[in-house]
């Protein structure tokens, strides 16, 4: 709950939108997958996202593109 009332939605978009991929779908790279879940249990650093073993918390959709620009090259 605390991601969701937090913008989880709206970060969520963003990382579809820039990686042009949508929920449970792989880049044509093969580099990125999107997954959605209900809870990673992190909500004092919500909202968060994980990307292999990183978490990241207390984001803002500005916050998206330097995170995924770190596992792009």
């Amino acid at each position: 709950t605390a991601c969701y009332v937090k913008g989880s939605g709206d970060i969520f978009d963003r990382i579809s939108e820039r990686l042009g991929i949508g929920a449970d779908e792989c880049t044509q790279d093969g580099k990125f997958s999107l997954t959605a879940c209900r809870c990673i249990g992190a909500c004092g650093l919500a909202p968060v996202i994980t990307v292999n073993d990183d978490v990241y918390g207390r984001l803002t959709v500005d916050d998206i593109d330097g995170i995924l620009e770190k596992y792009n090259d």
